[in-house]
């Protein structure tokens, strides 16, 4: 999601325990923890909410340009059949 590698990871870490000492980090690091999982499942859950609600039009909008190109490709076809024969 973040795309964060092991090296910034490891600064993240490092810059940590500098700022707030080895005897806090647990403390914080556990709450970061929880923060990020709750930001993570919210944002999934927000995902999943806006692919659910525009589902149903993607597929009305897909259905309707299936008729199209339906109608589209019969025309074509009539089209051909009249010009081959006016062509005999």
């Amino acid at each position: 999601m973040f795309d964060i590698g092991f090296w910034e990871l490891f600064l993240i870490f490092l810059l940590l325990l500098f700022v707030v000492g080895p005897e806090r980090l647990p403390a914080i690091a556990g709450y970061f923890g929880k923060w990020f999982g709750k930001f993570q499942r919210y944002f999934f859950e927000l995902k999943d909410s806006i692919q659910r609600e525009t589902e149903e039009p993607t597929n009305e909008i897909n259905k309707l340009l299936d008729d199209q190109q339906s109608s589209m490709d019969r025309l074509k076809k009539e089209i051909d059949d009249k010009k081959e024969d006016k062509n005999k």
